[in-house]
């Protein structure tokens, strides 16, 4: 008899088992964790209507898709804990959701092997769903966290939003906030920067965009800078992985950014918040 979890993911693949459907999956990915109205998927893919009607459907019911009514408008967003959940079969045999709850044995040896996932999970969401798509490089990308990821997706989300067609040290800044639990998100939250307050320096300095925003949002020099950085900051403090707060690390030590200018806007003791946050991660 074929196990039901087994089942239950050879329902997923066959969901994917397509072109167009695998097409729709890379461009939610791509604008995660906003979405993308039908009429926005239908004009970057050219679908017929009726097709990707057909092919939206089979997705949420495979629940590889999320769907929303905002106004007039039906959303769709990719939903990332059924690809971890994919993800996690794969490797382990079982999901996410059940691997929880089984009693620890070995807890150093499961830590390990969930370190090891994140690692595998985070790859893969790279190759597949290309959120790094402006081809920039960066060594040592396997080990950034999923919190890490979702936050520089929010960042990305948040260049949406004010219509730019870039992703900046503002826009990473306003992604550690968005976030919202993260270790950056901590120390920021201690010193009065929320995203709110955040949201409104960084549109009095860099303003609105034209509202064009493409599906592959470049990083500017300086946010390039800042993710270099916070795989150095991370190697310094002899940490195996990359997380918000080494972002937040990048963005102070980079020093030159629309985010630092946000900060000092803000009143901002910048020496003393990185002062702290190292003493922290010590």
């Amino acid at each position: 008899m074929v196990n039901i979890e087994t089942a239950r993911y050879a329902d997923i693949f066959a969901a994917l088992g397509s072109e167009p459907r695998l097409e729709i999956m890379r461009l939610l990915f791509a604008v995660y964790p906003e979405g993308m109205t039908v009429g926005e998927i239908q004009e970057k893919l050219k679908i017929p209507n009726s097709t990707l009607s057909h092919h939206l459907e089979k997705l949420r019911n495979e629940e590889l898709v999320n769907s929303r009514k905002e106004k007039q408008f039906l959303w769709y967003s990719a939903n990332a804990e059924t690809m971890e959940d994919l993800l996690s079969f794969l490797s382990t045999g079982k999901s996410r959701h059940n691997s929880t709850l089984e009693p620890a044995k070995n807890t150093s040896k499961q830590e390990e092997e969930g370190f090891m996932f994140e690692r595998f999970f985070e790859s893969i969401f790279e190759k597949l769903f290309g959120f790094m798509s402006d081809k920039f490089s960066l060594r040592g990308f396997e080990r950034f966290t999923e919190k890490a990821i979702t936050a520089i997706l929010l960042g990305q989300g948040e260049t949406r939003r004010l219509g730019h067609n870039f992703v900046g040290t503002e826009q990473m800044l306003l992604g550690l906030l968005s976030e919202g639990n993260g270790v950056a998100w901590q120390f920021l939250s201690a010193v009065g920067v929320n995203l709110e307050n955040a949201q409104m320096e960084v549109e009095k300095i860099i303003g609105r965009g034209s509202g064009y925003t493409g599906v592959n949002i470049p990083f500017t020099p300086r946010a390039k800078r800042v993710l270099e950085l916070s795989v150095e900051e991370s190697q310094k403090l002899g940490h195996d992985y990359i997380s918000t707060e080494h972002l937040l690390l990048g963005i102070l030590s980079e020093g030159g950014g629309v985010a630092v200018r946000v900060l000092q806007n803000l009143q901002i003791d910048l020496v003393s918040l990185e002062q702290r946050l190292r003493r922290s991660l010590a």
